[in-house]
């Protein structure tokens, strides 16, 4: 089972979850930091860490649009973020296969959702928190992304 009751919890609902955010009719609301983990992983596992992270780029910045964001320098889709996180995703992946993706997903949201400050490992403070990071990738600065 995952571990935010509001994430869908089939591979049918993963599918019409992942639709909505897409084509933007996803409520805000369900935007939380578990559904951007399902959707990475699930994406990873589908596509491959490239396309995964081409897909999910276009994906989040059409999202915040759809929902009245915007895509700033201080405020929205987050370059170094989004990287990160695939990436992580993609190692993840990496330790667990074979899989099938029901199950990474939901493996993938129980490891990661606790640990929001996951950055603190691998990032200074000032390096996520740039602006230079949220336009463009900044590899780690403390160690490289391995689990």
């Amino acid at each position: 089972m995952l571990a935010t009751q509001t994430l869908p919890a089939t591979e049918e609902e993963i599918l019409l979850f992942l639709a909505a955010f897409e084509d933007g009719t996803l409520p805000k609301e369900r935007w939380t930091h578990g559904a951007h983990l399902l959707a990475g992983a699930w994406y990873v596992h589908q596509l491959g860490e490239t396309d995964a992270l081409n897909h999910m780029r276009t994906c989040v910045q059409r999202y915040n649009v759809a929902v009245g964001g915007k895509n700033t320098a201080t405020d929205g889709y987050h370059e170094t973020v989004t990287v990160f996180w695939i990436k992580l995703l993609d190692a993840y992946l990496q330790r667990k296969q074979p899989i099938d993706p029901m199950a990474f997903a939901t493996a993938a949201v129980n490891h990661f959702a606790p640990q929001r400050d996951i950055y603190s490992r691998f990032y200074d403070y000032d390096v996520v928190s740039s602006t230079e990071a949220r336009s463009r990738w900044m590899p780690p600065t403390l160690q490289p992304i391995t689990l």
